[in-house]
């Protein structure tokens, strides 16, 4: 090696400032493997998942999604548009099966993530219009509600919208908005890694509450919503309403809707209809297709709804994704979905999924166990109309018809099961014949004469039984010759023996309530009281044995809870008709811990809070009256403690406040403190009696941070050593290369010297196990052995330098003549090192040199013996010591 490509300086000083180099470039290459995945946009991307491209807006931190633009990374920055069986990213990302990870979230309940909704449908897909609003502060709730979810997202890659839990109220991350349909947007791309927190109010979606809703719908909702285009879905009105003839409210025709779909349509990614026909896909996937997924299954029920005049719209996200742990949720790029959601006066907008959920988590699990593409199948050919599908049968239980006719009096027969408030529809008839004008009491009461076709309708009061009196004699009579009429549906009669002018009817009286909204102290829940399905009209609500309030023509009421916990009565009673339900309220528990051994001044203490054994998050936690933040959705939070003897750490919430008091943190201070004085006490001691004086602690700590410096420079030089290695034997084999392509060189040449380099290298290798054999052989005993020993480690040095070319060797480290002795003077290499090794640890490490002498020995036969063969091979070197590099 030559002098000016020497890894140290003269002298035998280390060349720190080259060190120091090699040093940073491998932090730096350190730094930049760590950097890389975090600045790129889409994150640390697979294969598979980079097959969404990622939109405009976020690869360059745009905000917003462009107009009639798709957007990217599945549901996370759904576009202004999007088309049904094509894509939110370009490639159909809610048919992806990818399991990279799209966020993470801890949350008080399992949820749907929602992060857009379209409300125009063009046949083709579907519009998002209308601007946004900024988030300043809580978000209006409008309607009944279910209870609140509170949760903590964490993006893995960038998002243009939030995933919120339908119906977000508070957003914990500033610049947000919030689009007409309800989705939380950000004004720029979100990067990944961010984390926010949110709170949600979830709809009322008990069947009670919605069968109640009623068709009394806003304006402006039902104009947009209820939009459908007339020349590609005609032809569903009309099946969907053959499909729900039966049904009697929303709730029961969405439900029609949704269990038809479920049960009649299968689920598949392999799925794909033809764009070029001028029927909508809702109308191709009902009548052509046998399958689809989540888009065709939510477009084609907004659509039979939107037939319907129901208010519904096509909402995009995320299912629940994969619980890993107590309410921790891991969601992936399989899990994009696609919804509906159905409105409802009073209530607001309530999610169905007609998609069929087996089938979609079974294929998720195996996406997840066998990653796989979906390849869609061919659209049909044939675009010729097919037969049109049959509804499936939805009919709710009819009662049985009864036929009684009493001895010597009237037929009287009702035309529905007789329900506590319900009009019902009373038939007078004698022997087959209608009879006119015979007077009709309900219980005693007269509620009106028969007309011509004996019929007369009036209300069943809330009673535990019907008593139906025809009043006057048989002069009295009317007979109307003609059959009766059957207009307003089958004829029931009662099932038990009847009088000769009465019939009787028992009742149901036990009305069943439901409740919607947090049952939590302090708080406003909706109640729905019903008998046999129906409302319980103008019935006393009580609550705790005091009436609280009185349900409406629809059988609801609205009531606040107490504020005290514990068990609670709700009673509905009109008449002989009443129910009731017991409710829990639970109560707040707060505990705090430590987060050392022991409660000290100037520590940390976890605060953990919760409602009937369940995490409360948002919870107000203050210490010592100062409040300091909230529960998260652990219902966790962490205190400072004072500096002071006691600290009081109190939590409200629900209206419920619980204290509680941490004592004697003076005392636990003075306990550590005399423990650490004792140890310190007995080190002393025992320093003294082992002769451990400061000045040999000192020393020790030196020689550790000499060490890790030594260490460092160690790592460098081998780095150094190795790049510059690696560079110079690719240099040779080029040479080589070269050299055999412009015929300087032969193949036969080449291979010569090919198998001397190995003849060495095993030489080399078999002279160093040998010695390494050799050294565990027993060493001689005395000083005089060791000196002697020493002196021939030193002799062969001495002979090692002989065969090395390299000018000053004084002024080199034994790692540089070792270098270039195998670099440039072709030595062996396992030789080379086993005499550096040993002269290193005799001369510098005062290591016992006896062992090392037949390794050393070794090592210059093999040294020799290389020399002479390489002599015996070139015949052009002069005899004697090698030529001297400059």
């Amino acid at each position: 090696m030559a002098d000016d490509e020497s890894l140290f300086e003269v002298g035998g000083t280390r060349d720190y400032s080259r060190v120091a180099l090699v040093v940073v470039t491998l932090l730096a290459l350190v730094v930049a493997t760590t950097a890389v995945p975090a600045l790129s946009p889409a994150g640390t991307d697979t294969p598979a998942a980079s097959l969404v491209p990622i939109p405009e807006e976020v690869r360059g931190g745009s905000g917003g999604s462009g107009s009639g633009g798709g957007g990217g990374l599945g549901a996370l920055s759904p576009g202004d548009s999007t088309d049904v069986g094509g894509s939110l990213g370009g490639e159909s990302a809610l048919r992806s099966q990818s399991d990279e990870v799209h966020f993470r979230v801890q949350s008080t309940q399992a949820s749907y993530w929602r992060t857009g909704a379209y409300g125009e449908y063009t046949g083709a897909g579907w519009e998002r219009r209308g601007g946004t609003t900024p988030v300043e502060g809580e978000l209006p709730v409008e309607g009944a509600r279910d209870g609140r979810v509170t949760y903590e997202v964490t993006l893995e890659r960038s998002a243009a919208s939030l995933p919120t839990v339908w119906r977000p109220t508070q957003i914990s991350r500033p610049g947000v908005s919030v689009t007409e349909n309800g989705a939380i947007t950000a004004d720029g791309a979100v990067p990944q890694g961010t984390t926010y927190t949110g709170v949600s109010q979830r709809p009322a979606d008990d069947p009670a509450v919605l069968s109640q809703a009623g068709r009394e719908y806003p304006a402006a909702i039902e104009d947009r919503y209820t939009q459908l285009p007339a020349d590609s879905e005609a032809r569903l009105g009309a099946f969907t309403d053959e499909l729900t003839a039966d049904a009697d409210d929303p709730y029961e025709t969405a439900r029609t809707i949704e269990r038809w779909l479920e049960s009649n349509k299968a689920y598949s990614l392999n799925a794909s209809h033809d764009p070029e026909r001028e029927a909508g896909v809702a109308t191709q996937f009902v009548f052509d297709m046998e399958s689809g997924y989540c888009e065709y299954f939510a477009t084609s029920m907004v659509a039979m709804l939107r037939s319907q005049d129901i208010p519904a719209r096509y909402v995009v996200g995320y299912s629940t994704g994969e619980q890993v742990g107590e309410n921790s949720y891991t969601v992936r790029g399989m899990n994009a979905h696609a919804w509906t959601e159905v409105y409802f006066p009073d209530v607001g907008w309530v999610r169905f999924d007609a998609t069929p959920g087996d089938e979609r988590r079974q294929q998720e699990q195996a996406a997840l166990d066998e990653p796989a593409t979906a390849t869609p199948t061919p659209a049909p050919t044939d675009q010729s109309p097919t037969d049109t599908p049959t509804p499936t049968d939805t009919a709710t239980a009819t009662p049985t018809e009864q036929d009684d006719t009493a001895d010597g009096g009237y037929d009287v027969s009702l035309n529905r099961t007789a329900v506590p408030g319900v009009p019902v529809t009373v038939t007078v008839t004698e022997d087959g014949v209608p009879v006119m004008g015979a007077q009709v009491l309900f219980n005693g009461e007269p509620v009106g004469a028969t007309a011509t076709d004996g019929n007369v309708t009036a209300t069943v009061p809330y009673a535990a039984t019907l008593n139906v009196t025809i009043a006057g004699t048989a002069d009295e009579r009317v007979v109307v010759y003609g059959a009766p009429s059957r207009e307003n549906g089958r004829l029931f009669r009662p099932a038990g023996p009847a009088t000769h002018d009465t019939e009787t009817f028992d009742l149901n009286t036990t009305a069943a309530i439901a409740v919607s909204g947090d049952l939590t102290t302090g708080s406003e829940v909706s109640v729905v009281a019903l008998v046999d399905g129906e409302p319980l009209r103008r019935a006393a609500v009580t609550l705790g044995g005091e009436q609280v309030a009185t349900t409406d023509d629809r059988g609801r009421a609205t009531v606040r809870l107490p504020d005290e916990p514990g068990e609670t009565t709700l009673a509905v009673r009109r008449g002989a008709v009443e129910g009731t339900r017991t409710l829990t309220l639970g109560r707040l528990n707060v505990s705090v811990e430590p987060t050392a051994p022991l409660a000290l001044p100037l520590t940390d203490a976890r605060v953990n809070a919760t409602v009937a054994g369940e995490p409360t998050a948002g919870a107000t936690v203050a210490l010592d009256g100062e409040r300091i933040g909230t529960t998260g959705v652990d219902g966790t939070t962490t205190v400072s403690l004072p500096l002071a003897d006691s600290a009081t750490v109190a939590v409200s919430q629900y209206g419920q406040s619980r204290r509680t008091a941490l004592e004697g943190l003076y005392a636990n201070l003075a306990a550590v403190v005399t423990a650490l004085l004792v140890a310190v006490v007995a080190a002393v001691a025992l320093a003294r009696r082992y002769g451990v004086t400061p000045r040999r602690i000192g020393a020790a700590l030196a020689r550790s941070g000499q060490l890790v410096v030594v260490a460092l420079v160690g790592i460098g030089s081998l780095l150094d050593r190795a790049i510059r290695r690696l560079y110079r034997r690719a240099a040779l084999t080029v040479d080589h290369l070269r050299a055999l392509v412009t015929g300087r060189v032969s193949p036969t040449a080449l291979l010569t010297a090919l198998r001397r380099w190995l003849a060495d290298r095993s030489g080399g290798v078999q002279s160093t196990v040998t010695a390494r054999f050799e050294s565990l052989a027993p060493a001689g005993d005395g000083d005089a052995g060791s000196d002697d020993a020493h002196a021939t480690i030193r002799e062969g040095w001495s002979q090692f330098l002989g065969h090395v070319s390299v000018a000053r060797p004084e002024r080199r480290t034994p790692e540089a003549i070792a270098a270039h002795a195998v670099e440039v003077d072709d030595l062996p290499a396992d030789a080379v090192w086993t005499i550096v090794d040993a002269f290193r640890a005799v001369e510098y490490g005062q290591r016992e040199p006896t062992e090392r002498v037949p390794a050393v020995d070794a090592a210059l036969a093999a040294i020799d013996d290389a020399v002479e063969r390489a002599d015996d091979a070139d015949g052009d070197a002069p005899e004697g010591k090698p030529e001297v590099a400059d």
